[in-house]
């Protein structure tokens, strides 16, 4: 079973690059003290929207940082200035139901969905190392089987995680694929299926209208069972992850979001600004290329990993 300490310290490792843009420089800041408010207030926002808090957000800790004594301050003033930004961006996350219990006496559904290139294959093999490390029975449904080498790269970690996994080809119905695997996973008793389905971009209506009906399919073939559909995004796109969230939202009934790749951007803030615009919670977070390296959202400690 993964360690929970050895997660945030792989989720610190994974946001260096966010926190080092946002603490080297705001120390900068504090130690080029000018004592003008406006000045400092200033550079707090640029630094806040190059990290892509987003203006909404970043408007808001600016209301709570004026209600501040900036004047004359010191470099020892840093750690509390740190400790306010942490309880200002708390604040920030609305308070969502918790999307990470699974309901044991029912079947479980997971559908990833995204545009392509968001890592969606990798995030489904992450996410089914994590329940079967946890106790729970699983099957993978690939269910992509237009791109080539997504049923072949699925099937790698399915076996080098011990998963079990839904035969099928390439260019077969996603649908039909869909409807044998919860078939599957009935028959064999399982009450986790995850559902790894192709990449569309979020204007492809015609697209997006094939996720509607694998939905539909699922929800026929299973009726009794618990279906959550997770937007996975690349975190390296910043802002323009919150115009492709908007548009699943509008086409699907998204439950949760999944942000990935954060290792590789210093953009890491989306995570706040994706939630406060869509109301929509972010329930996982992959930073790195290793099996284990996927973590529930926890804001605190995802703060504490950012500022820390």
């Amino acid at each position: 079973m993964i360690v929970i300490n050895n997660i945030f310290i792989n989720l610190k490792q994974g946001l260096k690059k966010t926190r080092d843009n946002l603490i080297d420089k705001f120390d900068m800041i504090f130690s080029d003290a000018s004592g003008n408010k406006d000045e400092v207030l200033e550079k707090i926002e640029e630094l806040l929207i190059l990290s892509d808090i987003g203006p909404r957000i970043t408007n808001d800790i600016l209301k709570e940082f004026n209600k501040m004594n900036l004047h004359n301050y010191k470099i020892n003033n840093f750690e509390n200035f740190k400790n306010k930004l942490k309880d200002i961006l708390i604040m920030m996350i609305p308070e969502q139901e918790d999307t990470w219990e699974l309901e044991k006496d029912r079947l479980n559904i997971i559908m990833a969905v995204g545009v392509n290139g968001t890592g969606k294959t990798s995030f489904i093999g992450k996410l089914a190392n994590y329940f079967k490390n946890t106790g729970e029975r699983v099957l993978l449904i690939p269910a992509d089987t237009y791109r080539a080498g997504a049923i072949k790269q699925l099937i790698l970690m399915a076996n080098r995680i011990n998963v079990e996994y839904l035969n099928t080809t390439e260019n077969a119905d996603p649908a039909s694929v869909v409807f044998d695997g919860i078939k599957s996973a009935i028959a064999k008793n399982k009450n986790i299926v995850l559902v790894d389905t192709a990449g569309r971009l979020h204007t492809h209506h015609n697209l997006m209208k094939e996720l509607e009906k694998i939905k539909r399919i699922i929800e026929k073939t299973a009726p009794d069972a618990v279906l959550k559909t997770i937007l996975v995004i690349d975190a390296t796109t910043g802002q323009n992850g919150l115009s492709q969230a908007y548009s699943f939202k509008d086409s699907l009934d998204i439950t949760s979001l999944s942000l990935t790749k954060l290792d590789g951007t210093a953009k890491g803030g989306i995570a706040f600004t994706i939630q406060k615009e869509l109301n929509i919670p972010v329930e996982y977070v992959t930073f790195g290329e290793n099996i284990n390296d996927l973590s529930k959202f926890d804001p605190e400690k995802f703060i504490e990993a950012l500022l820390d």
